[in-house]
């Protein structure tokens, strides 16, 4: 059921805005001219760079899940700066896990297998930097997750339909590991949900496995959304994207679709943002990001406003491959 109440991981950006820096040792190497810390690249045999839950029963396909952004730069013991996170830091974990419950209650319902990779996320600070800091440092994450899915593939997936998910930062890492999925990975793809992240008509036409969803039936699409009460409180970092669903009633037209008796959602069909009218813009603000995510920007929201139809789309795709 839906709520007005702040979602976790929104709580949880909020706290971490006020925690005070840690210090870790950590490896050092240079990123646009500045001396700072990478932490060692996760071991992905080793079962604490996942978090994984499996039903009783032997499930009928996986969600494998990619995390949104969850911490904020952080110093090592000398002092040096890092951007990137680090699975053997129990602040990080502690971090990560709202966020990875959420989604778990989401798309695995208890009845898929689950499997989210600690991949060295760039911080929320990277995010705020813009664009070329985004572009300079997430290739290192995205290695991680590269490598995270291609160990998931082989020892985890014994050739089960899976769906890929992603948040933010891990929608950014979806839309690439569909660009580059191998054909029999993809025929086994159920669906890929790339929230709160953009895609382009120029990756649309270089790429022809990311096909959009048009509906709330079709299988090996991408859902692709994001949410703000007007396109001027759009991201400038996630937005704007040419591809954009409704995950309420399952069009890409402006067919306005009921969320709840005060919240209605609209596709803005020239700035393929959805419209969402009925909720206090003010509710959601945090002035502390306001530089990313201005008044009227629902992003840290994406997956609690539609939870309930996202829970039911994920089922339907799976059956339906």
């Amino acid at each position: 059921m839906y709520s007005s109440a702040p979602s976790r991981s929104a709580v949880l950006l909020l706290t971490l805005a006020a925690l005070a820096t840690v210090t870790v040792s950590s490896c050092r190497t240079q990123s646009g001219g500045t001396d700072t810390f990478i932490p060692a690249a996760p071991e992905w045999s080793d079962k604490a760079a996942w978090y994984i839950s499996e039903p009783a029963a032997a499930p009928e396909a996986d969600i494998f899940y990619i995390l949104p952004t969850c911490v904020w730069d952080w110093s090592a013991e000398d002092g040096q700066l890092c951007r990137y996170s680090d699975y053997s830091r129990t602040d990080h974990i502690e971090a990560f896990l709202p966020s990875v419950e959420l989604a778990e209650g989401i798309f695995a319902q208890g009845q898929y297998g689950f499997y989210c990779p600690y991949y060295r996320q760039i911080t929320l600070n990277v995010w705020m930097d813009g664009e070329a800091a985004v572009e300079e440092l997430f290739p290192l994450s995205m290695e991680d997750v590269s490598e995270a899915f291609d160990y998931y593939l082989e020892h985890y997936n014994n050739g089960k339909p899976f769906v890929l998910a992603g948040f933010s930062q891990g929608g950014k890492a979806v839309v690439e590991l569909v660009k580059h999925l191998p054909a029999e990975a993809y025929e086994r793809m159920a669906a890929a949900y790339a929230i709160g992240y953009r895609i382009s008509d120029e990756e649309l036409a270089q790429y022809p496995q990311l096909l959009p969803a048009t509906d709330s039936t079709g299988t090996g699409t991408i859902i692709c959304y994001n949410s703000v009460a007007a396109p001027e409180a759009a991201c400038e970092v996630l937005s704007p994207t040419d591809v954009c669903i409704n995950p309420v009633n399952w069009t890409t037209d402006a067919t306005p679709a009921v969320l709840n008796d005060s919240v209605t959602v609209t596709v803005d069909t020239v700035c393929h943002l959805l419209i969402v009218d009925g909720l206090d813009p003010e509710h959601y603000y945090a002035p502390s990001l306001a530089s990313t995510f201005p008044l009227g920007n629902y992003h840290l929201q994406e997956l609690t406003l539609y939870q309930e139809h996202l829970r039911r789309n994920t089922a339907l795709r799976i059956s339906n491959l």
